[in-house]
């Protein structure tokens, strides 16, 4: 009885698992489309873009500092009590403008004194020469008139400039910084007046490495930028470089030159520095559009409803797009969606052309 009991189990499990095979083929043959498709499966959504041709650049990247084309500290002549301050500090003002006079009391005084010893001489000198064509005068009483006329001329221009020291000019057309200094305060030829700053053009001061010697040359653009004026691209050139590379960095030093029209570059700002090596346009597609594997790079186009992987050699990146070297022709529609759902062959439909990113 048990025996029976036994069989009996074996013939219901042999049951079950044959009508388990019997159920599984029915589903997979209700599945399968005519042609061995999967019954359901259809063609994916892509959007593709097409080859564009952009402007790359090659950059040095670096640091540096703006420096006033020309800068000084303005520092009287003379010592003396401060009479006028002719200047307010953050005045733009001209090569040969007044902007500082000492009192010049005694040196006016010295000057009048001067010129009357000089008339003096003079009047002395042509007397002289008078009686000297008359006869009545010798030689070396004329040349003495004539070296006391000489020293008196030289005093008076001592007295002259002894004047124009009492008034600080402006060397050279810029901008007045800050000043501490007051009306009737006493100083001398050490006293700091202000700080004058041509910014009319700006120096940045930066080095690169000395690996990018052989290529570099007066003139080359550079692109920089500012963190007070972070939106803004500023364009210079190359106007100096060092004849020495240092020893410690082994690093050159450059200077590049970049207008200051409306003087929002001060000296001493911090600046990011991009010496443009060099400049060329490209074919370019967008990098979402890429899939790398191992070395290898490649690519899904679009061609007639289906995707087909094309190898391909990339250079550079700019604002989300990747320079094409070779590989890609000119028109092709590169897939740049659903690229998990493609691969070599897939069926694609609904390919809509999207402008790339500039």
């Amino acid at each position: 009885m048990k025996s029976l009991r036994i069989l009996f189990g074996f013939l219901v499990l042999a049951a079950a698992v044959v009508g388990g095979f019997e159920f599984t083929g029915t589903v997979l043959t209700a599945t399968q489309a005519p042609g061995g498709g999967t019954r359901g499966s259809g063609a994916v959504t892509v959007e593709s873009s097409g080859v564009e041709t952009l402007t790359f650049t090659e950059t040095v990247d670096a640091v540096g500092t703006t420096l006033a084309r020309q800068s000084v500290t303005l520092r009287p002549m003379a010592s003396g009590r401060v009479a006028e301050i002719m200047f307010d500090s953050g005045d733009r003002v001209r090569e040969g403008q007044p902007l500082l006079r000492l009192d010049d009391a005694a040196a006016r005084a010295g000057l009048a004194a001067a010129q009357a010893t000089v008339a003096e001489a003079q009047a002395a000198f042509e007397r002289q020469e008078r009686l000297e064509k008359l006869g009545s005068a010798a030689e070396a009483t004329l040349q003495s008139a004539r070296a006391a006329l000489l020293r008196a001329e030289a005093e008076e221009d001592i007295a002259t400039n002894t004047l124009n020291d009492r008034v600080l000019n402006a060397p050279f057309d810029g901008i007045v910084g800050l000043t501490d200094l007051a009306p009737g305060q006493l100083i001398d030829s050490s006293t700091a007046i202000a700080t004058l700053d041509d910014l009319s053009v700006v120096e940045v001061q930066f080095s690169v490495p000395e690996r990018f010697l052989a290529r570099l040359e007066m003139g080359q653009k550079v692109q920089l930028t500012s963190p007070a004026y972070p939106d803004q691209v500023l364009t210079g050139t190359i106007g100096s470089m060092d004849t020495r590379v240092d020893r410690s960095t082994r690093s050159i030093a450059m200077r590049a030159e970049v207008p200051n029209p409306d003087g929002r570059l001060k000296a001493g700002m911090f600046m990011r520095v991009g010496l443009v090596l060099n400049e060329g346009q490209a074919r370019a597609v967008p990098e979402r559009a890429l899939t790398v594997a191992g070395a290898q790079s490649y690519v899904h186009v679009a061609e007639n409803g289906t995707a087909r992987r094309i190898e391909v050699t990339t250079g550079r990146q700019r604002d989300g797009m990747i320079e094409i070297v070779t590989g890609l022709p000119d028109d092709a529609q590169v897939i740049v969606t659903n690229l998990q759902k493609v691969s070599d062959g897939s069926k694609i439909e609904h390919v809509v052309a999207t402008k790339a990113a500039k």
